[in-house]
């Protein structure tokens, strides 16, 4: 139980859980939003947020991860689709596509046996080869599901709560979607990642190195030879970035 204590606070240290909260955060304010006003409202709040996040990441770690990147930018497309056509399904459809647009690219990795997610998420995972199939192969599943649950989620909710038009959906369905969305999306993501804690201990490269990419309270990046620790970056800040 000590050893599993310390993989949990290994992970909650790490930079990929600070950026796994900080994409969750636009999510819970988007639902509250929505419940108190309307999707579309809410749609805005989850725009300027995930632009507030993306920002906080930068300024942290002054690059952005590709996931990041690809999810910030449907976002936003998506948000103004909802708020200028003034149809939610924009921003109802953005994370089945997104899904589906991270499943695909992984699928593609493992085929020419490129296991992509590393340039994805933007993190050294600290696995060897064999662990990032392994864990590829699981996000890859975990990104259908997603895309399939949530085009069950928006399609059932206007099945549940009917519009006089068909081609809108009712205030009502837009907040059952909108809550069942991040009351599902966000427990089941930690509980999967949860799920995996074994096999990444199994393959870490390096058991004296955390979980889950570098420590974000560490002091410094540098090794003991003072030369930079090499990091995996999908893109670098200029010399002078959902």
């Amino acid at each position: 139980m000590g050893n599993f204590g310390a993989q949990i606070l290994s992970i909650i240290r790490s930079k990929l859980f600070i950026k796994l909260v900080l994409e969750f955060l636009p999510l819970g304010m988007f639902m509250v939003t929505t419940w108190l006003t309307d999707i579309y409202t809410g749609s805005m709040v989850l725009g300027v947020l995930t632009l507030a996040a993306m920002l906080v990441v930068w300024l942290l770690y002054k690059r952005l991860a590709l996931m990041a990147i690809i999810t910030g930018v449907t976002g936003l497309i998506a948000v103004v689709g909802t708020v200028a056509l003034h149809d939610p399904m924009w921003v109802k459809m953005k994370p089945t596509i997104v899904s589906l647009v991270f499943a695909l690219i992984l699928a593609t990795g493992l085929m020419l046996g490129k296991p992509l997610l590393k340039p994805l998420i933007g993190e050294d995972l600290n696995l060897t080869e064999r662990g990032w199939r392994a864990i590829t192969w699981r996000w890859m599943a975990y990104f259908f599901v997603i895309a399939l649950v949530n085009e069950t989620l928006w399609r059932g909710a206007m099945l549940y709560y009917p519009s006089a038009d068909p081609l809108i959906s009712s205030p009502e369905a837009d907040k059952l979607w909108a809550t069942s969305k991040v009351t599902f999306l966000i427990p089941f993501t930690l509980l999967y990642a949860a799920w995996m804690l074994p096999l990444l201990n199994r393959h870490r490269d390096d058991k004296s190195k955390p979980l889950g990419g570098g420590d974000m309270f560490a002091k410094s990046d540098k090794s003991d030879d003072g030369k930079p620790k090499p990091r995996v970056t999908a893109v670098e800040a200029p010399q002078a970035r959902g």
